[in-house]
């Protein structure tokens, strides 16, 4: 009898390590235009801006993740610029580290930092943003002080993480109005001259 109690608990024991460990999710933005494989233990969470198409906790760290057109910035550096400058003015303190990187083989920029933000409260965040599919993409992890060095790899792991499916904007593809038929304006009209790029 003794030599069967054994012999069931290393079987429970084998069967215990064959068992596959729990998967990684995957989640969709709201228009399915962006995906995010999450690891085990974070979820989905409402976008605290409209600007915001992507947004995941694990209770420790948020992400934040935007696609915008490539239009809108005149290259990559820019569109850093502008939304790194918009995160590092809220903080007091900050001294923000810049590294041009590769993230699956597209051009990024990441930028880290940690600082107090004028409420006294210590953050820690890592910004990736990324050259992609011909969208810029800016993948934003932020984490408080105290867990942002236990949190700090996966965020700059996210930025990996994301696909680009199609090229959405905030409005799902449902919404986009299609185009006109005739390519060229009446006689007498001139186009609308173009936006220029920040």
């Amino acid at each position: 009898m003794h030599t069967r109690n054994i012999v069931i608990v290393a079987l429970t024991g084998f069967a215990a390590l064959a068992l596959p460990a729990r998967a990684d999710t995957t989640i969709k933005s709201e228009d399915a235009s962006i995906e995010l494989t999450v690891p085990n233990g974070w979820r989905q969470t409402k976008a605290v801006s409209p600007a915001v198409q992507l947004q995941a906790t694990d209770g420790r760290a948020i992400i934040l993740i935007r696609v915008v057109p490539m239009e809108d910035y005149r290259d990559l550096k820019s569109f850093a610029d502008v939304g790194s400058t918009k995160v590092l003015k809220s903080l007091t303190d900050a001294e923000p580290k810049f590294e041009d990187i590769q993230v699956n083989g597209n051009p990024a920029i990441r930028v880290s930092a940690e600082g107090t933000q004028s409420n006294g409260l210590r953050r820690g965040f890592i910004m990736t943003f990324i050259d992609t599919n011909g969208m810029f993409v800016d993948v934003i992890g932020i984490a408080n002080a105290s867990a942002f060095k236990t949190e700090q790899q996966t965020m700059m792991d996210m930025a990996g993480r994301v696909k680009v499916v199609a090229a959405g904007g905030t409005a799902p593809t449902a919404q986009t109005p299609t185009a006109p038929a005739a390519a060229t304006p009446p006689p007498g009209r001139q186009p609308p001259p173009a936006r220029q790029p920040r």
